[in-house]
């Protein structure tokens, strides 16, 4: 595969060249998930260290496992169930105020539009650590950061589908009193295409 190719590639295909060998494939996809993960973990763990080296585990994990990958699965989940895993065993249970870092802002906003936005983000999510389960924080981390659908989460979390978007219903309603006056427009309304 040429590097063009390598970019212009899906995940799973990328997997599927991994899984035969290719080792630039695996970079692509260790480059691409890289982020995503550390800000999932940050949220898990209360240095960025942490985090990083979570990360760095799951993916020698996943190289070291791409034998079991499932062709017809989204490799992202398939990252994010053994990120989960590896959190859940490390036994911590210590839930740091969740940060969405943007390192990349929109060019197109100003800095303050920018700021405002990072920061509603922030209080946010500050709310839901301290009125969620851990695993409500979760199930809409995956479903509002990640993009993930109701189905993916599911499987990270060993769950089934229904528990999860229960449980996403559950965690919005429960979060509407606390956010209603500022947020409710954004955060508790389920994105179009609810049924994912």
């Amino acid at each position: 595969m040429t590097a063009q190719q390598i970019l212009l590639s899906s995940d799973e295909e990328l997997a599927r060249q991994a899984r035969a060998g290719s080792v630039a494939s695996f970079d692509e996809l260790a480059r691409r998930v890289q982020i995503p993960l550390i800000g999932f973990l940050e949220r898990r763990f209360p240095s960025r260290q942490d985090a990083e080296d979570i990360t760095q585990e799951t993916l020698i994990r996943a190289y070291q496992s791409l034998a079991r990958y499932q062709d017809h699965r989204r490799f992202r989940t398939w990252v994010f169930t053994i990120a989960y895993r590896i959190a859940v065993s490390r036994g911590r249970s210590e839930r740091p105020a969740i940060e969405m870092a943007d390192d990349f802002p929109d060019l197109r906003e100003n800095a303050h539009e920018s700021m405002d936005r990072r920061e509603s983000s922030q209080r946010i999510w500050a709310v839901a650590n301290a009125v969620l389960t851990e695993d409500q924080v979760t199930a809409l981390w995956f479903y509002y950061v990640e993009d993930l659908p109701a189905g993916d989460i599911a499987r990270v979390m060993g769950r089934s589908w229904v528990s999860v978007k229960t449980m996403l219903h559950r965690a919005r309603k429960k979060l509407h009193p606390h956010l209603a006056a500022e947020y409710a427009p954004n955060m508790m309304s389920a994105p179009a295409g609810e049924s994912r």
